[in-house]
């Protein structure tokens, strides 16, 4: 295969160059890596040096993926797609569109077939939802779903990341006072993330609840999302709260149900568990007080890995098993 990773110098960028190195099912006879700038990265013991964009770069290039933002994937995506590459994009730019393909292959690889197309990866909170949600709506039916997540500071990227570190740091010091109205990351929760609109939600909240309904091919279900940036460095918590269509017969049947997707946990996982690890975790699955097939689960995951790079691996992995 010859590969591409647009945006290969940022946190998602680097994971997708861990993870290759790492993944035996790529034989991997080219890789080209981009950035804004021209850096070097490390790759299997070399140094590649990064390129710009620019229409001819990927001329060649059997899978290309992109985790450099919503405006390049807009631009660049479909350039890429003209010279016959598969775009596996981390972006939002065309989660929304009816006629890109939103994949978690857990739950709709189903939907793939190898061609020059752009597909698109979920949102990171979205990811880990919907791979717990599968498995029951497989096995009871779901009847509505509201979800809160606690997200983490590496999710806003690299730059929000080393600037909760510093700021710690600075305030744990004395260097720099704690201001109580100070909407900053350290030692804080920011109840919502991107801009709100009119009906008081949230952008990634729109998302989770968009992206959950395409996914799960459940136009109708009822879902909603309240998101929270918590102070932690890596990996997303959710907490859930379900209702079933059908009556589980016991939490057992249902953890049953639960485990063929995700870990279940007898000790309920905190997020440090999750850095790392490419499964979805839940724990403290229990029943709810609001009536018989109201449920109550608490999930983890690395959002740099099974909420992004590891998933687009994943979707590489179908297109790879279709073609041979």
């Amino acid at each position: 295969m010859k590969l591409g990773v647009v945006g290969a110098t940022g946190l998602v960028g680097q994971s997708f160059l861990n993870l290759l190195e790492k993944e035996k099912s790529f034989q991997i006879e080219e890789l080209r890596l981009f950035s804004r700038s021209p850096k070097f990265c490390s790759f299997l013991g070399t140094k590649i040096q990064t390129q710009p964009l620019n229409p001819d770069v990927f001329e060649g290039l059997d899978i290309c993926f992109f985790s450099a933002g919503a405006d390049v994937s807009l631009k660049w995506a479909p350039q890429a797609v003209s010279k016959g590459v598969i775009v596996i994009d981390n972006s939002s730019a065309f989660r929304s569109d009816s006629d890109k393909l939103l994949i978690v292959p857990e739950v709709n690889a189903h939907l793939l077939n190898y061609k020059p197309q752009i597909i698109s990866n979920p949102n990171c909170s979205t990811i880990q939802l919907v791979v717990a949600l599968q498995p029951l709506e497989e096995a009871f039916g779901l009847e509505s779903v509201h979800v809160v997540s606690l997200q983490s500071i590496s999710g806003a990227g690299q730059k929000a990341l080393e600037s909760l570190k510093q700021e710690s740091l600075e305030i744990l010091s004395g260097k720099k006072s704690y201001k109580q109205e100070d909407m900053s990351y350290a030692f804080n929760c920011v109840p919502y993330i991107g801009s709100l609109n009119e009906d008081g939600f949230c952008k990634e909240e729109v998302k989770i609840m968009a992206e959950s309904k395409k996914i799960l091919n459940l136009p109708h279900l009822k879902i909603s999302a309240f998101t929270v940036r918590a102070p932690c460095l890596n990996s997303h918590s959710e907490v859930v709260r379900f209702s079933l269509k059908k009556t589980a017969s016991s939490k057992a049947e249902l953890i049953s149900s639960l485990s063929s997707y995700v870990k279940v946990l007898d000790e309920p996982p905190h997020a440090r568990q999750a850095d790392g690890e490419k499964e979805v975790f839940a724990g403290r699955v229990h029943k709810d007080s609001f009536g018989e097939n109201s449920w109550v689960m608490w999930l983890v995951a690395d959002n740099l890995l099974k909420g992004a790079s590891w998933n687009g691996l994943q979707i590489a992995r179908e297109l790879i098993k279709i073609k041979n």
